[in-house]
């Protein structure tokens, strides 16, 4: 079958469906009614010839050709974009769709301004569009294996087969108790921190217990937003980004613990996969990142990239 102008507005409401899970979240992401979203989703089924997903009281479940589909649908749009951006290069002007994915509160940090590499390629062309995903690098690092993000931003984690990765930054992070914790109003001995509660974050792999070799490990957060959580309720201590916990630090709410002398480094890497050809807008978001990163030793900004580590295999 070919594929006509509406078919192709069906399949993106079908996408939508697919990764919100249910009709009201894609009601709410396209700003359209339930009868529209059924609407469209009829329509592409019938053009299919055959049910894409199941829908009734025990919620919105894919097909297997759904799934099928949507997996096959990620291509399609990966295409469509690196089809403007070539048509882009032939008018000399920046166009095209750049999927972007990262961690969470990276604004808060001064040594590196994400805003900033968002509004040098905004400028550089008005037909640029960027669609910025904020999530667990776990998570992040799944899409770009799926074909769903074009790149990702997160800190350096021990990356599968397929993908490459650049060092372009590093964040420090300290040790925090909150001021409900019986830590906050003295200084503890080095032993006496290993027998407190740690909250730590799963995909940081116990990277953040390297001076604690026997923590006792009792919460996990997935963000850093849930780890301040922790914290801040007076049972459990944990590392957090300097720039992050300053506004708690601020208002007398947190305290570093032992800092600087158990600090942590953590590099933060550009991850795209490796058997992939860059774009020109994603190749300009890269410069704008490595432009706007920091070593955190010097505090110099970097000409060209600290580090890249390539992976050949699939992952």
């Amino acid at each position: 079958m070919r594929f006509s102008p509406s078919d192709l507005r069906s399949l993106t409401v079908f996408r939508a469906l697919a990764e919100h899970g249910s009709f009201v979240g894609t009601q709410l992401a396209l700003g359209m009614s339930q009868s529209t979203v059924s609407f469209h989703l009829r329509a592409l089924e019938e053009r299919l010839g055959f049910d894409l997903c199941r829908r009734g009281r025990k919620g919105f479940v894919l097909t297997e050709r759904g799934r099928s589909v949507y997996e096959g649908s990620k291509a399609l749009v990966a295409s469509i974009s690196a089809f403007e951006g070539i048509l882009g290069e032939l008018h000399h002007r920046l166009v095209g769709t750049l999927r972007v994915g990262m961690v969470d509160n990276t604004i808060t940090d001064p040594r590196f301004s994400f805003p900033a590499v968002i509004r040098q390629c905004v400028k550089a062309s008005p037909d640029v569009e960027i669609k910025l995903t904020v999530t667990a690098p776990d998570v992040l690092m799944s899409q770009i294996a799926a074909g769903g993000l074009d790149m990702a931003v997160i800190p350096r984690l021990d990356i599968p087969d397929g993908f490459a990765q650049t060092v372009f930054h590093e964040e420090l992070h300290s040790l925090y108790c909150g001021h409900l914790h019986p830590l906050f109003g003295r200084e503890p001995a080095p032993g006496e921190i290993e027998q407190n509660a740690f909250v730590v974050r799963p995909y940081a792999n116990n990277r953040e217990l390297r001076h604690f070799r026997k923590a006792k490990v009792r919460a996990y957060a997935n963000n850093m937003e849930a780890q301040a959580a922790f914290i801040l309720s007076g049972e459990f201590i944990g590392y957090l980004p300097e720039h992050y916990a300053h506004h708690w630090v601020a208002l007398d709410q947190m305290r570093a613990l032992m800092s600087p002398a158990t600090r942590i480094v953590r590099p933060f890497v550009i991850v795209t996969k490796s058997d992939t050809s860059s774009s020109p807008l994603q190749r300009l978001f890269i410069q704008e990142l490595l432009a706007q990163g920091v070593h955190a030793q010097d505090g110099r900004r970097p000409a060209k990239a600290r580090g890249v580590v390539k992976s050949t295999k699939s992952i």
